[in-house]
């Protein structure tokens, strides 16, 4: 956690020591809640709840005209989710068995967004502005997970452990936004607004496909095909405040 905010203050400084070069130019940092759940496009995996989290990051803005901008930066976000599904292991005697498979993990996701940013006039006499944005991120991701096994009716539970193996480390999203930004200079704003963030690639690592596609037994061994295969993507709204100089 420590290095990550030292990697965002430095990224900030730098930025904002380039600020009075670049006259069309808006750089700054945001912060703020969010609250992440999963979806699935096949119904194998089924959503157990939001769980909230929290978001820092670096913004930079480039006007090319009055209303419209590009937006990029570095976002660090901090999230979880949690989703169960049905796992399969073979019994000797009646074949195919299948019990549940409850995953709760937490993950640090870093990324690169890319949005076009659309800004209306002032309104009336106050020096207000509202903004929508729209575009998509690409990151990497460090995932937790927790596993709980339902076997029988017996639970096994399982403690934190870092996988590079279950989850694809590639993050890629859609992005939509909008808010409100008021200046109180004529070089410095304030701003808060909403955000939705859509993943649309399967964060189950496509590495592992008898995983994806089988049931495996407890030794990771393809039981049978799945008759779809397990697809597991990340959605979350948050909220962010912030300043742009």
């Amino acid at each position: 956690m420590k290095r990550n905010l030292l990697v965002i203050g430095l990224l900030l400084a730098m930025s904002l020591g380039a600020t009075a070069q670049n006259e069309g130019f808006a750089f700054g940092f945001k912060l703020g809640p969010n609250f992440g759940w999963t979806g699935s496009t096949t119904g194998v995996a089924v959503s157990e709840g939001a769980r909230t989290g929290f978001d820092v990051g670096v913004v930079a803005e480039y006007y090319f005209a009055d209303n419209y901008a590009i937006v990029t930066g570095v976002n660090v976000g901090f999230l979880g989710g949690h989703y169960s599904f049905e796992n399969g292991r073979l019994d000797t005697v009646t074949g195919l068995a299948t019990f549940n498979v409850d995953r709760m993990y937490k993950s640090t996701i870093y990324e690169i967004p890319l949005m076009l940013k659309m800004v209306t006039n002032e309104l009336g006499n106050l020096p207000l502005r509202v903004y929508a944005e729209v575009g998509g991120g690409l990151g990497l991701a460090a995932k937790k997970v927790k596993v709980k096994d339902v076997i029988d009716g017996v639970s096994v539970d399982e403690n934190w452990t870092t996988t590079n193996k279950e989850f694809s480390n590639l993050r890629a999203s859609l992005k939509i936004g909008a808010g409100a930004q008021y200046a109180i200079d004529e070089s410095t704003r304030l701003f808060a607004g909403l955000y939705f963030s859509h993943d649309f690639i399967n964060m189950v690592n496509y590495i592992r496909p008898d995983y994806c596609g089988n049931y495996i037994d407890s030794e990771g061994n393809k039981i049978q095909a799945r008759d779809k295969k397990l697809n597991v993507l990340q959605n979350r709204i948050g909220i962010e405040v912030g300043v742009l100089f």
